[in-house]
């Protein structure tokens, strides 16, 4: 019985699987003739990745306006904002605690207080390394800019009709040493 249910599913597969084994060209040599790609021309404007690229290294932004991405100037220029504002706020404390460190240290040597010093000292760097922190997260987001303009114009260029789509087929062949097999074939049809 187990062996009947075998067959039968083959079999199905075997007919499921014609429909998509016809072609519309000649064999010749392995390679085959006659079937076309047709290459749709995208409407509208064209957009240069390396274009958008350049403007957007230049000017944080102006790949953005050229990719026709409008809405995402405001925010990149708010990460910008809020960058300069915590690198001003980070370079003030730093600035504060490195003159109390300062002021603690001109002292007397009997009037100093290690602890403050030690205090000081260690909110300074700490400080200073949050300034250097967001100095990076800035450059960061300048490069960041610059690849979302490259991406964003390759990408609007990209055919994203319902003809694209994959495909799983049932698949039945034979191995090059004569023994069947059943499987699944995912396809992508492209230019149909």
């Amino acid at each position: 019985m187990h062996l009947k249910s075998v067959y039968a599913i083959a079999l199905l597969i075997v007919a499921l699987s014609a429909q998509a084994q016809q072609r519309s060209g000649a064999i010749k040599n392995g390679v085959t003739y006659g079937d076309t790609v047709k290459i749709k021309k995208t409407e509208g404007k064209y957009y240069n990745p390396k274009v958008a690229a350049r403007r957007s290294a230049m000017i944080p932004g102006w790949g953005q306006i050229y990719n026709d991405s409008w809405w995402k100037v405001p925010i990149l220029y708010g990460g910008f904002g809020t960058a300069i504002y915590f690198i001003y706020f980070n370079d003030d404390r730093y600035h504060f605690f490195k003159t109390e460190l300062a002021i603690e240290r001109a002292k007397d040597p009997q009037d100093q207080n290690a602890n403050r010093i030690r205090v000081f000292s260690r909110n300074a760097d700490a400080w200073r390394r949050n300034r250097d922190l967001v100095v990076l997260t800035m450059v960061g987001i300048y490069g960041l800019q610059i690849i979302d303009a490259t991406v964003d114009a390759h990408l609007k260029g990209f055919n994203v009709d319902d003809n694209l789509s994959l495909n799983l087929k049932p698949k039945f062949g034979v191995i090059n040493d004569g023994t069947p097999f059943i499987g699944m074939k995912l396809t992508l049809p492209i230019g149909k």
